[in-house]
């Protein structure tokens, strides 16, 4: 059990009656550390726990699912979020972070796991909150599979830190603070998470009494997996697909000035040799045709100066 002085449990007793509702409250006894999967500081852990409700039947534990088809699944979950001034925008429910210690520890707990057993876990985040500043914040849910899907309940949702409590607590910081987290529930919703999901396939939310959970989240890791990279492949090949017609489109727009220059300049010089080999008196217009002939064959670098120089020459000696 964690040992605190006297004026900090006063100042804790105040923060917990004073502090916002979104703030958690301080955990002051040791966890129980049985059935720990993973762990990694006080805020940040999967653990064995009983299964919270028997009312809808036991879990099918244990089952072998595939770490990779996890990580796949779990990088379909998003849902539609609106962002200030930008609208509607889609989002990943975790992290990259989030979803590489999720995939692995729920392959090997629910290989391990009994039928009576649910996964619990915290996991931490953070976010840009301005321009140049982040905002830690942690996850926290309930994990079990049951009826062919993958089920997470999520108790706890981008859960800001206290700061403030934290510094009160703990002035030197040299303690990490231990916060009492929401972990799900089967019977009641936390509404800690009210994001729509998109239309990827083989995820679902749970109906409980006709009401949609939306924090309880079901997912065919297989069917989801499959679509996920299905998806990927398509907006992968589109992306390919376009970027080659736009480079055909171009490399056919260079060929066809190619073909037009050449065919310009073999005209343009058939004109001129025309006109050097007229025996009939030269016109004035004609020597103008001939000096403007010149000058485009210049301007389109089809001669060099030189050459342009010396049949500038050849046609005012013919004046």
């Amino acid at each position: 059990m964690i040992k605190l002085y006297k004026n900090q449990i006063i100042i804790l007793f105040l923060l917990s009656v004073f502090a916002p509702v979104s703030v958690v409250a301080l955990d002051l006894f040791d966890s129980d550390d049985e059935g720990i999967l993973w762990q990694a500081g006080v805020n940040q852990y999967f653990k064995y726990v009983k299964q919270d409700d028997s009312e809808f039947g036991k879990n099918e534990h244990p089952v072998e699912l595939d770490e990779k088809d996890i990580r796949f699944a779990l990088k379909a979950l998003q849902y539609n979020d609106k962002a200030f001034l930008k609208g509607e925008i889609r989002k990943s429910v975790f992290s990259i972070s989030q979803i590489t210690i999720l995939s692995k520890q729920i392959a090997k707990g629910l290989r391990l796991a009994n039928s009576t057993q649910d996964i619990v876990f915290v996991l931490q985040g953070s976010k840009k909150a301005l321009a140049v500043l982040t905002r830690k914040y942690a996850v926290a849910g309930r994990i079990f599979y049951k009826e062919g899907k993958l089920n997470i309940i999520l108790g706890e949702y981008e859960l800001a830190r206290n700061d403030a409590f934290e510094k009160v607590y703990d002035p030197g910081g040299y303690r990490e603070l231990p916060y009492n987290f929401n972990l799900g529930r089967r019977s009641k919703s936390s509404n800690k998470f009210d994001g729509d999901l998109t239309g990827i396939t083989g995820i679902d939310n749970k109906r409980t009494d006709n009401e949609i959970r939306q924090d309880w989240i079901r997912i065919d890791v297989a069917v989801a997996s499959k679509a996920y990279v299905t998806e990927k492949d398509a907006k992968e090949n589109a992306s390919t697909t376009k970027f080659d017609r736009k480079l055909q489109e171009e490399s056919a727009k260079l060929a066809k000035q190619r073909r037009e220059m050449r065919a310009e300049m073999a005209r343009m010089r058939k004109q001129v040799k025309d006109i050097e080999n007229n025996k009939a008196p030269i016109s004035v217009k004609s020597i103008e045709e001939r000096m403007a002939m010149l000058d485009q064959l210049l301007g389109k670098k089809l001669i060099t100066q030189e050459e342009y120089d010396s049949k500038r020459q050849d046609i005012l000696n013919d004046i």
